[in-house]
């Protein structure tokens, strides 16, 4: 596993993602996609200190999700990403949401082809307990979704301030990201009765795109 950040010593390798949600029309969803792949994206991965882009899509809700990765979380406001991603919102017909967060830790084992199915588990974690509520993500729940048939990856994003957080983790298919939900019940129980966190939502997506953060 890649321990992008969160050691004492290493802010150097701090690095930063901008999820960028976009709530679009679903007789347009495909529009905002073919947007993003075809338009943003060279814009997006040709800015100074971007480290990559992931962009998924949920086509039945209507809603689309780029993820940028950066060395710097200012460098993702920049003039030309913002009419960017403008752009996809307006061809998608729906309105833009931006969250930000920090890439804690991250793996790929075996690389996601567009196609795969991304679970978003929504997290929340106490504040005062977010080193021990990481932990418990990285070593207790990864450590067991890993060993499901299908898996190609995961990556954890935090607010360390707030404590929300998104686990995502890539599958073959779909069929393999459905069967990891009683695994999921059982450790949510137990995340919750042991610190306190909490997994309000998860959100099924289809991979449209990915260049690998760097």
């Amino acid at each position: 596993m890649a321990e992008v950040s969160g050691r004492e010593g290493a802010k150097e390798a701090v690095m930063h993602a901008r999820v960028n949600i976009i709530f679009g029309r679903q007789d347009r969803v495909e529009d905002g996609v073919v947007h993003l792949e075809e338009s943003d994206r060279v814009v997006v991965e040709g800015a100074a200190g971007n480290r990559g882009l992931t962009t998924l899509v949920d086509r039945e809700a209507g809603v689309i999700v780029a993820v940028s990765y950066w060395d710097e979380p200012i460098r993702s406001s920049e003039a030309s990403l913002t009419r960017a991603r403008e752009g996809a919102a307006a061809a998608a017909g729906g309105d833009l949401l931006v969250e930000s967060y920090e890439v804690v830790w991250r793996e790929e084992p075996t690389r996601a082809l567009p196609g795969a199915t991304v679970r978003m588990e929504r997290v929340q974690i106490d504040p005062a307990r977010v080193g021990i509520g990481m932990a418990f993500i990285r070593d207790e729940v990864l450590g067991e979704l890993r060993g499901h048939h299908g898996f190609c990856g995961a990556e954890f994003l935090v607010d360390r301030e707030t404590g929300s957080g998104l686990l995502l983790t890539r599958w073959t298919a779909g069929e393999a990201a459905a069967g990891v939900e009683s695994t999921l019940g059982r450790l949510r129980h137990d995340a919750v009765e042991r610190f306190g966190t909490k997994f309000p939502r998860t959100e099924t997506y289809t991979l449209a795109g990915a260049s690998a953060p760097n």
